[in-house]
């Protein structure tokens, strides 16, 4: 048997089929990043083209600015119409200002709690929340004993005084009489002249202790000399006649003790007088004085009738001072006790600006007492009103490290009320001299700021400035503009409009 030899040719597809699968296996591992690849290529492509695109219109946009021109000259008409109004550049005197927030409050000089001045019953109250009153007006009548027994010590101790004045005015006369009687004794009137001359006159005790001096002493005269003839003829003997001789003595002795005695008794008793009279009106200015610490005002001494029962105890609160009345505790025949509030008074003509002041600002605590400084009221449509510093805080305060600021401020229209929000602008630092415009003169375009100076003739020009501190009023100028430059104000944002128009035409 002929063995054939195997034969070779389908081993051959067997082979290209396996070479095909791998390369299929090789593109599908290969494929997510040629992906990938193509993504970023296409982007990048797109992104080249917008870039590529916008340049022409960025090259457009600076055209245009570049196009703008830096003056412009309008028709006659045009400038009558538009009435431009110009101010130099002038130097003026700016300085930093910081606003910060504060409230308004009671002038608290004028701002009264009127208490209950004892315990009582408030028979009447004549007023009502929101009433004016004038000053010394009427406002409550309270009735209590405490001022009943005060006003009663009054009385006592003008009763007294009446009594020391009269006394002073008793010892004042027994004086005068005593020095016209002792003048009458100097004359060497008799006794009967004397007591006829004095008999209608008031001398109290003195009266009786010098005559009767004056008449032992006149009676010793006598009997001395009608004696003293008749020792030389031996009837009377010398013994007798030094006797009568030393009582004529005695007695004169004891009527110039008694005329001494007299007049120091009679000044004794006025200086008695003057001081009894003088601690009488102490105690009785005293009385007053306690009556007048209840009330709380000075009473009419004059007019008041203390003899009135009912008006003892009748204790009248009256207004301090002008102003409206806030509020009001109590009604009609209420008990009160001493210290309770009845009625809240106050003058709010002026009112006080509290502000703290912290630690950035504190250079602001250097500003003097009556300084101005601007108080802005948001619920007045921020209507500024001017304040005047009265005094800034001693203590900082630990929680918000502030002094506070306190500025008094006048309302005489009655707008103002205490509690209101405002905002308070003060001055910090030094005012400086710096070139400065109206603000309305300032405009902007791509964030550059210009003003137009005048050239006379309708011509207008643009200059390019730099702007530094500003307020209400001016605005600082620390580059392009020359002290004296005529700067547009009204109508400057109009040739702003007409100066862009101009350069899109172009």
């Amino acid at each position: 048997m002929t063995n054939v030899p195997a034969r070779t040719e389908p081993t051959e597809p067997k082979e290209s089929s396996n070479s095909n699968s791998g390369l299929l296996a090789s593109i599908a591992k290969v494929g997510p990043t040629l992906f990938v690849l193509a993504v970023m290529g296409s982007g990048w492509l797109a992104v080249h083209q917008i870039n590529t695109g916008a340049q022409p219109e960025e090259e457009e946009s600076i055209v245009e600015v570049a196009a703008v021109p830096d003056s412009l000259t309008l028709p006659e008409g045009k400038v009558k119409a538009a009435k431009f109004e110009s101010v130099p550049a002038q130097t003026q005197a700016m300085e930093h200002v910081h606003t910060i927030p504060g409230r308004i409050r009671y002038d608290e000089t004028k701002h009264v709690d009127v208490k209950a001045p004892m315990d009582g019953i408030l028979a009447e109250v004549l007023v009502t929340p929101g009433e004016h009153v004038q000053n010394g007006q009427l406002l409550a009548v309270l009735r209590s004993s405490e001022i009943g027994q005060a006003r009663a010590e009054v009385l006592k101790r003008q009763k007294e005084h009446e009594i020391a004045q009269q006394m002073l005015q008793r010892e004042v006369t027994l004086a005068k009489n005593l020095d016209q009687m002792s003048l009458m004794l100097d004359q060497g009137q008799p006794v009967d002249s004397i007591d006829n001359a004095m008999q209608n006159r008031a001398l109290g005790a003195y009266r009786q202790d010098i005559l009767s001096a004056l008449s032992k002493m006149q009676l010793a005269s006598e009997l001395l000399s009608k004696i003293e003839p008749l020792a030389n003829s031996g009837s009377v003997s010398g013994r007798t006649i030094r006797e009568r001789q030393a009582e004529r003595q005695i007695a004169e002795t004891e009527f110039r003790t008694a005329r001494d005695q007299a007049t120091f008794a009679a000044k004794q008793a006025k200086i008695n007088a003057e001081a009894k009279l003088s601690e009488a009106d102490r105690q009785l200015n005293l009385a007053w004085q306690s009556v007048e610490t209840l009330l709380g005002y000075k009473e009419d001494k004059a007019k008041v009738d203390l003899n009135n029962q009912e008006a003892l105890s009748r204790l009248e609160i009256r207004a301090p001072f002008a102003g409206s009345v806030e509020s009001r505790g109590f009604a009609n025949n209420e008990r009160v006790t001493r210290g309770e509030s009845l009625i809240i008074l106050a003058n709010t003509d002026s009112l006080y600006v509290a502000a703290n002041i912290r630690e950035s600002d504190w250079s602001a605590v250097s500003l003097d007492q009556g300084t101005l400084v601007s108080v802005s009221v948001p619920a007045l449509e921020d209507r500024v009103f001017e304040a005047r510093i009265r005094y800034f805080g001693r203590e900082v305060q630990a929680d918000t490290n502030s002094v506070p600021l306190v500025a008094t401020l006048k309302n005489s229209e009655g707008l103002l009320r205490p509690g209101m929000f405002v905002r308070v602008t003060i001055p910090i630092g030094k005012p400086r001299e710096a070139l400065s415009v109206k603000p309305e003169s300032v405009v902007q375009h791509e964030n550059q700021s210009f003003v137009f100076v005048d050239e006379s003739g309708g011509t207008f020009k643009r200059v390019d400035v730099s702007t530094g501190q500003a307020s209400d009023d001016w605005v600082e100028l620390t580059n392009g503009l020359q002290p004296g430059q005529l700067v547009v104000t009204h109508g400057a944002f109009l040739l702003k409009s007409e100066l862009l128009l101009q350069g899109e035409s172009e």
